[in-house]
């Protein structure tokens, strides 16, 4: 036996025999005559609706199997396959005598190359994302299905998103790649799956040989190549702990989430669209943590009217009308471009013109946003968050725009709430810097993560050379967290936290500890991360949380947390 470290991307354990994938081979002629140009350009046209036929149907089934939140990458896809500066680039090879096939990978190539070449996490995952577009309308222009037909442990270089989603999750079981991150599409799809996974695990790749026994080990990150008996046994009964465990889960999910000395501590979901909310209910969340309006943005060539803005999120505050439901005002910009807003590309969209700073230049937008949501507050209990808030002049900007919309309203005599509560995401370090100055604007702080880390740490969280950095444990993070919370509680505001590490059982009892009262997760999470706080003792984890902000490394406080997760059941 041997073993291949990687990056525990999905949780799990799979056993299994490897099945590499086999790259599509495509024979196709490069050049041809001037003459055939118009009919090469409409070979072209014809692929592209295809693709988005494809598309479509693809969308449907991952919000079916996996959710709304993760369907949206084929939303994007769509978008993108009409992309008028791909489109541009395509013709302009086959201007130049290429097939349909040669001008679509020639495009697909370059502007991959040119995103995966720019310092931007966004970026690099729409190379992925373009790579991923190109293979498929070159596919559909060679006459190839769609179809993906693999067993056991799938063995890949790459998974792009829509590999993953093609997967037969009857028939596979777990998967392994040379590439990827954590937060990369692949694995935020295997994660909402369920499939155990082990990605960025290099060229060790290259010595697994179809028909190897493995054990996927997707909590730790590691692969066993073909294990001793002994192991193989000792695994096994891993798995059927773990089925026991899901079985214990299940039998939690509508128990209040409370600790053993009586605080609760409210759980919630992150969601995409509407249809989320039958999942979240399912789950035996309390709320909507996180409803990320982007989805009613991304798809469309004009802005959404205020009425089916007003329709899509009274669906939601409706469907929980007494429970907290946070919606996120519109997070745009970066690798969420809309169609119907113009622009120069940015060398750095994620520290350029996104979120709260796009929506101040485009106010119209905005205030339609506000005005939607304030109607739509007659129908439930709904809080308004800002996204990426920087400083205290950008706050009260957006304030009084929410204002200027509710006094709109009141002389229009269209009926809304007038308490709704007000809060932003803390998700840049500068706002957690002045969190006591912030609080006395707002009602509520929600923390995010997955971008706070990332800012935090000044490292792109797809770049697999500072990976190490990406991490929601490390120190700097930890402490910024603490002093949100601890701002938050002066004030008398509540913070919750709606990234990533939310929904990881091995921090809850940090996170309790320093003070959070609101953790927003994917459904899958909320059972365990339950169970978990119904084991605690806050005052014991204040002490531990105290003791956690001392430490030096993330590795020391991973190690803590492991050690204090080993008084528990699971």
């Amino acid at each position: 036996m041997w073993k291949i470290k990687g990056i525990a991307a999905s949780a799990g354990i799979a056993i299994g025999k490897i099945m590499h994938m086999q790259e599509a081979v495509h024979d196709f002629c490069r050049l041809v005559d001037a003459s055939q140009t118009p009919a090469e350009k409409e070979r072209f046209y014809a692929a592209q609706q295809a693709a988005e036929k494809e598309l479509e149907i693809l969308q449907e089934r991952t919000a079916a199997n996996m959710g709304e939140q993760q369907a949206e990458v084929f939303a994007a896809h769509k978008l993108m396959v009409t992309d008028p500066s791909f489109v541009e680039v395509v013709l302009n090879h086959i201007d130049n005598q290429a097939s349909a096939e040669a001008a679509v990978e020639y495009a697909a190539n370059e502007i991959a190359a040119m995103f995966a070449g720019l310092d931007s996490e966004y970026m690099q995952e729409r190379a992925a994302d373009i790579k991923d577009i190109g293979k498929r309308l070159v596919r559909i222009l060679q006459g190839g299905t769609a179809e993906v037909n693999y067993t056991g442990i799938l063995a890949a270089q790459d998974l792009l998103p829509s590999d993953t989603a093609a997967l037969d999750l009857d028939c596979v079981s777990g998967f392994i790649t040379a590439l990827g991150g954590k937060t990369s599409h692949s694995s935020i799809l295997a994660r909402a799956a369920g499939i155990p996974a082990v990605v960025g695990v290099g060229s060790a790749l290259e010595k697994l040989n179809n028909g190897d026994t493995v054990i996927v080990d997707g909590h730790v990150g590691e692969v066993l190549v073909n294990p001793e008996e002994d192991i193989l046994a000792d695994y096994r009964l891993r798995i059927k702990k773990e089925q026991e465990r899901a079985a214990l889960l299940a039998s939690v999910g509508h128990l209040p989430s409370e600790t053993l000395d009586g605080h609760h501590i409210e759980l919630a979901c992150n969601i995409g669209t509407p249809g989320d909310m039958e999942k979240v209910i399912a789950a035996g969340a309390e709320g909507v943590g996180l409803f990320r309006t982007e989805f009613l943005f991304l798809d469309k060539t004009s802005v959404p009217t205020e009425e089916e803005q007003v329709e899509s999120y009274k669906a939601v505050l409706a469907a929980m009308p007494d429970k907290k439901i946070v919606i996120r005002t519109l997070d745009a910009g970066g690798d969420k471009q809309l169609p119907f807003i113009g622009g120069l590309p940015e060398a750095n969209p994620a520290l350029g013109l996104r979120a709260i700073r796009l929506c101040m230049v485009y106010q119209d937008v905005f205030k339609t946003q506000l005005r939607a949501l304030l109607r739509a507050s007659v129908a439930g209990n709904l809080h308004i968050m800002f996204p990426m808030i920087a400083t205290v002049d950008e706050l009260l900007s957006a304030k009084a725009l929410l204002q200027e919309a509710a006094k709109e309203l009141t002389q229009e005599g269209v009926p809304y709430k007038s308490d709704v509560a007000v809060g932003i995401m803390v998700e840049v370090p500068a706002a957690a810097a002045i969190a006591d100055i912030l609080a006395e604007e707002v009602d509520f702080f929600s923390i995010g993560t997955n971008d706070l880390v990332q800012y935090t740490m000044a490292a792109d969280r797809m770049n697999e050379h500072v990976a190490y950095l990406s991490d929601y444990f490390q120190p700097p993070v930890v402490r910024l967290i603490g002093n949100v919370a601890k701002a938050a509680q002066k004030a008398g505001k509540w913070v919750g936290m709606c990234g990533e590490m939310a929904g990881d059982p091995l921090a809850t009892p940090l996170l309790v500890g320093l003070g959070l009262t609101e953790l927003s997760m994917n459904g899958r999470a909320v059972p365990i991360v339950k169970h978990r706080i119904r084991q605690l003792d806050v005052k014991q984890t204040q002490k531990w949380a105290d003791e956690i902000l001392s430490l030096r490394t993330a590795s020391d406080i991973k190690k803590r947390l492991e050690e204090i997760a080993l008084e528990f059941e699971i």
